[in-house]
């Protein structure tokens, strides 16, 4: 059968028992059926279809009036009940109108959500519900409270929400940003021929300032979905001294899951670090980040406040490095885009990271340095779809010194894996120092 509407892909399942057909929606979920991420299975009259999309924006159009008589011939427009199983991103939900009735009721039983939708006609029902769904508020049950624990539902459920959750959701990129911005100094042994004096206006007496650029793209599966990612930072640091070191980045990413659903994100990052001691590093970072999608349905602004420790010893050719962060992130309201506004009600996580970083000089004509490295990622606070992750690669890296700054790498290679339960990605980042 011919698409019912476009970038809307039907399946006709007749005489498949209604209960048989959700058994296996929820128990295996990495069926084909539930690949896009907008799936509906509909039953009328004892017949079932399947609909689905990959945008935010067509799934009122999935219960329309003339969607559903397209798929069922004996369907009649106003009067006959049908119901429905909508996952919504990885959250089951269930719709339905009664017979000869134009109210349109969602429920989510395991989170005590249930809501009617009353607009007149069976579509206007649907319309009240597809601006619900973009947070206004549709009389007083149906308010933009009410949504709170459906989107706090998506975090903690779909692996591919774009505000947190995942490894490519706005808090998990922000607090990546921190560690990367917290390590970016060198060590205090590597400027033993710069002054500690912060009044010395000779730029030749203070360590040279550093900036970094970074082109990342990976390719992610999680759960049932697949995609790719796209990210550019770039940072800046301003030796004080040699001993303190002020930091800035700005770091954007855009993701596509499934081919079309397009997400994008931005933060800004601030830090001040602290070179305590030879081969130990503090720094203190706050960021701000927001992230909109108009395919996937989500809009947030969030910030971050985290401490990272980050140490070096050397021994031999050898250079061991270990980076450990706590972090703190919160959501914060009143963001909107393309008419999307959500309330996530202060969503709250604490993040600790640990990392390993072992470098090697491989000498030769043009000096080489490579590097094995791996973090480990846990969160903590409100419910996320995953809390904890890992991430192993190798790098190669032009060894060079900078005015005086040893061990910097001017252009650096780094291939990584990272995985989670029900999550794998590669990566493939490319790095400049200058």
């Amino acid at each position: 059968m011919a698409p019912v509407l476009e970038g809307v892909s039907p399946l006709r399942l007749k005489s498949c028992p209604a209960a048989a057909l959700i058994f296996l929606w929820i128990l295996v979920p990495g069926l084909a059926l539930a690949r896009d991420l907008f799936v509906t299975v509909i039953t009328v009259g004892g017949e079932t279809a399947s609909n689905s999309t990959n945008s935010f924006q067509s799934v009122g159009n999935l219960f329309d009036e003339a969607t559903v008589a397209e798929l069922f011939p004996t369907y009649q427009q106003g009067l006959t009940a049908y119901s429905a199983v909508l996952d919504f991103r990885g959250v089951i939900t269930g719709l339905s109108f009664d017979a000869g009735a134009d109210v349109f009721r969602f429920e989510i039983p395991a989170l005590g959500i249930a809501l009617a939708f009353t607009g007149g006609s069976r579509d206007s029902s649907v319309q009240q519900f597809e601006d619900w769904l973009r947070g206004e508020n549709v009389g007083a049950a149906n308010s933009q409270n009410s949504l709170t624990p459906f989107l706090r539902a998506l975090v903690a459920q779909s692996p591919v929400d774009p505000v947190a959750g995942n490894p490519n959701s706005l808090e998990s990129r922000m607090f990546e940003s921190d560690l990367g911005l917290g390590t970016l100094g060198s060590f205090l042994e590597d400027f033993s021929d710069f002054s500690d004096d912060t009044a010395n206006t000779d730029d030749s007496a203070k360590p040279p300032n550093v900036w970094k650029l970074d082109f990342d793209f990976g390719h992610f599966a999680a759960g049932p979905h697949g995609g790719e990612t796209y990210d550019l930072d770039i940072a800046f640091g301003w030796n004080v001294n040699r001993r303190i070191i002020l930091m800035a980045d700005l770091a954007t990413m855009f993701s596509v899951a499934e081919g079309e659903a397009l997400t994008g994100l931005g933060n800004f990052g601030l830090g001040l670090q602290g070179r305590i001691a030879e081969g130990w590093n503090l720094a203190l970072m706050v960021r701000g980040g927001v992230v909109g999608s108009v395919d996937v349905g989500a809009v947030a602004a969030m910030v971050t406040v985290s401490l990272v420790n980050h140490m070096g010893f050397d021994f031999s050719e050898y250079r061991l490095e270990m980076s450990n962060m706590v972090g703190f992130a919160s959501s914060i309201d009143g963001i909107e885009i393309e008419g999307i506004a959500l309330n996530y009600d202060g969503l709250t996580n604490v993040v600790l990271k640990n990392g390993l970083s072992l470098y090697r000089e491989l000498g030769g004509s043009r000096p080489l340095r490579a590097r094995l490295f791996l973090t480990d990622t846990q969160y903590f606070g409100d419910d996320l779809w995953l809390e904890h992750s890992d991430e192993i690669g190798l790098g190669l890296g032009m060894a060079a010194s900078k005015d005086g700054v040893r061990t910097y790498d001017p252009v650096a290679l780094d291939l990584s894996y990272v995985f989670g339960s029900a999550y794998d990605a590669f990566h493939l980042k490319l790095s400049f120092r200058f």
